[in-house]
């Protein structure tokens, strides 16, 4: 939606529109790198950063 915000400027100032950052095609194609993960499982992102999904509601964290 930004893009076409931008588009829209775009085009009232005389310049080209730029083409879509991604097509409804490029989102599907994503679909085959994600991979499901379980509540509670730990996720190596990299060496430095992990990530471990559940259900929260307010989070407190010392």
């Amino acid at each position: 939606m930004e893009n076409e915000w931008k588009n829209r400027k775009r085009i009232r100032k005389g310049l080209p529109a730029r083409p879509p950052l991604y097509t409804a095609q490029d989102a599907i194609d994503s679909i085959k790198i994600f991979k499901p993960v379980q509540y509670d499982e730990i996720v190596e992102l990299t060496p430095d950063i992990h990530v471990r999904y559940n259900d929260a509601g307010h989070m407190l964290r010392f």
